[in-house]
C-alpha cells in the first residue's frame, strides 16, 4: 500500500513538474489564444503555479533532488511576484459616494439562504444588483421572493439563472444564448432620470469548452452600446488576464483595476485564485471606487462598484 502511494505521489510530482512550468510559459506568451491549450491556462493561474511549485520544491528536496527543488523554489517566487504585481491594486478611498452604485454577485442558487443574501445586498444600497445563479430552473417563485425583498426595485429574470434588480425603471429587456452554455441579458433602464444600459453575462464554466466564440459574439453584442452609459458585468468564468478580453479593454474599463484595492481574484472564496466576477464600464462612466464583498454564503466574492457619469 505504501509503495502504491509513493508511486502515486511520484507520478503527481512528475506531472506537476511538467504542467506548472508550461502553464507559466502560456501566461507569458499566447495565454488562452490556442483552444487546445486554453484549459491549462485556466487551470494554472499564478497563485496555483506559486503554491504548486512550492509544494514541488519541498517534494524534490525530500527526494534529494536538490537541483529540481531549487528550480521550483525559483518558479514559486517568480510566480508569486508576477501574481502580486498583476493582481494587487491600491487606490485611495473616495471621499464621497459615486452617482451610480452597482453590485454583481454569484449567489450560488439561494433557497433557504435568500433572506440572508438579501440583507447583505440591501446594506450595499445599490442602484443595480446583478445576480448570477440567482434562481433555479425548477424554482419559478424565486423572482417573486427577490421582488418581496426589494420592493422599490424593478426585477427581471433571464435564462442562464440570471436575475437583475434595478432601482428605477426597466424600459426594455431582451435575453439570448449567445454561445454554448453562455447567456446574456440586455436591459435599457432609467435610474434617477438617466439612461443606463446594462449587459449582464454568464459565460460557460466548462474549462474544456472554448470561450473564443462566446467572447467574439459578446463583443458584437456590446459594441453598439460603447457610446452609452454602459455597464457590462457578470460571472465571466474567464479571468481578467485572458487574451480574449483584449478587444474589450480597448473600449471599456475594469472597475476593480481602475478603482479597487487588494487582490482582484473572486473565486473560490475563501482562497480565491481566479478573477471570474467582473464589472466593466463604458467611457461615459468613470469608476470611483470598487471593492469585493466577503461572505460564506457563496463561493464567489461580490463586486461592488461606484461610478460617476462623465459629461461631454
Amino acid at each position: 500500500m505504501r509503495h502504491g502511494a509513493a508511486r502515486l505521489f511520484l507520478a503527481g510530482a512528475i506531472t506537476g513538474s511538467v504542467l506548472l512550468p508550461l502553464g507559466a510559459v502560456l501566461h507569458l506568451t499566447v495565454g488562452d489564444r490556442i483552444d487546445g491549450l486554453a484549459i491549462l491556462f485556466y487551470l494554472t493561474p499564478w497563485p496555483v503555479i506559486a503554491a504548486g511549485s512550492g509544494a514541488l520544491a519541498f517534494f524534490w528536496w525530500w527526494k534529494k533532488r536538490r537541483r529540481a527543488a531549487a528550480t521550483f523554489v525559483g518558479l514559486a517566487l517568480a510566480a508569486l511576484c508576477v501574481w502580486l504585481s498583476t493582481s494587487w491594486f491600491r487606490h485611495d478611498a473616495p471621499t464621497r459616494r459615486g452617482a451610480l452604485r452597482v453590485v454583481h454577485w454569484n449567489v450560488d442558487r439561494p433557497v433557504d439562504r435568500l433572506p440572508g443574501d438579501a440583507r447583505w445586498l440591501r446594506a450595499q444600497d445599490a442602484d443595480i444588483i446583478a445576480l448570477a445563479e440567482g434562481h433555479q430552473r425548477r424554482k419559478p417563485a424565486t423572482l417573486a421572493r427577490w421582488q418581496a425583498e426589494f420592493p422599490g426595485y424593478a426585477a427581471a429574470e433571464f435564462d442562464g439563472e440570471m436575475t437583475c434588480l434595478i432601482r428605477g425603471k426597466i424600459l426594455a429587456q431582451e435575453s439570448r444564448q449567445f454561445a454554448a452554455n453562455s447567456y446574456c441579458a440586455l436591459l435599457q433602464t432609467e435610474i434617477r432620470g438617466r439612461p443606463v444600459t446594462v449587459l449582464q453575462v454568464d459565460i460557460t464554466p466548462r474549462p474544456t469548452q472554448s470561450r473564443r466564440r462566446a467572447w467574439a459574439n459578446l463583443l458584437t453584442r456590446a459594441r453598439p452600446h460603447f457610446g452609452e452609459n454602459f455597464i457590462l458585468l457578470g460571472d465571466f468564468n474567464t479571468p481578467r488576464e485572458s487574451r480574449l478580453l483584449a478587444p474589450l479593454r480597448a473600449e471599456m474599463t475594469n472597475a476593480f483595476e481602475a478603482a479597487g484595492s487588494g487582490l482582484a481574484e473572486t473565486w473560490p472564496w475563501p482562497l480565491p485564485v481566479l478573477s471570474l466576477d467582473q464589472i466593466w464600464s463604458g467611457r461615459r462612466l468613470r469608476a470611483v471606487h470598487c471593492t469585493h464583498g466577503h461572505s460564506l454564503r457563496s463561493d464567489h466574492r461580490a463586486v461592488v462598484a461606484d461610478f460617476d457619469f462623465v459629461t461631454d
